[in-house]
């Protein structure tokens, strides 16, 4: 039998589908920051998929979550 909802994995690409549309309107230094963003919003998708979080939240919190450690390692 097939899975009858995606995972949290492929709705997160989904999610990275619909920003790269934009991404190809943008200036090539938003593009760059945007490229950034994706991948922190894509690093804490194992605990998201084991905490059935919300894909959206789970991106959102993932790049913020990201961000912070960064401007606390300086």
């Amino acid at each position: 039998m097939g899975r009858n909802t995606p995972s949290l994995r492929m709705e997160i690409e989904r999610i990275v589908e619909e920003l790269r549309k934009t991404e190809k309107i943008m200036r090539p230094e938003d593009g760059r920051i945007l490229e950034n963003l994706i991948k922190k919003g894509k690093v804490h998708t194992p605990e998201s998929s084991y905490a059935a979080i919300d894909p959206q939240f789970s991106f959102l919190i993932s790049i913020l979550i990201e961000i912070l450690k960064e401007n606390n390692d300086h």
